[in-house]
């Protein structure tokens, strides 16, 4: 387990939270702006939450922003680390809110791959809701 890699998950995970919490986007950007590569790719498949794929550090804050859109009172929790290394991390979250339209509680469970390049920054980011891809995409058996 790379020590940098969970640091970096640990102050990604607080920097949502806290960006849910307040509404603000300043805390999350300006922890992507430290750790995130510009030329960055995030993807979604599609069943994920929010369908798409996202470019540098500026599509990496929309992506959190665009769910803001639809959901109050956010939260992210990390439930389980599958695999911590020093370019990779993935890992199965639980995170929910309440829809801004019609207050029906939400939660989903994604898993999220992380790959870093050799000076620690997140260059690839995908989210997947079931396990088999997600670990198929990071290069990992169940």
């Amino acid at each position: 387990m790379s020590q940098h890699t969970m640091e970096l998950a640990e102050r990604m995970v607080k920097a949502i939270n806290e960006t849910y919490r307040t509404r603000d986007m300043r805390p999350f950007r300006k922890l992507c702006e430290e750790v995130v590569d510009p030329g960055i790719v995030l993807e979604t498949d599609g069943e994920a939450f929010t369908e798409g794929e996202w470019h540098g550090v500026e599509g990496v804050v929309d992506f959190v922003a665009n769910q803001m859109e639809v959901l109050d009172e956010m939260w992210l929790r990390v439930d389980e680390y599958l695999h911590v290394g020093a370019d990779l991390v993935v890992g199965a979250i639980s995170f929910g809110g309440r829809a801004q339209y019609t207050g029906i509680e939400v939660e989903l469970h994604p898993l999220h791959v992380l790959r870093l390049d050799d000076g620690g920054k997140v260059v690839q980011w995908q989210v997947f809701l079931d396990r088999a891809k997600a670990l198929q995409a990071a290069g990992l058996k169940d």
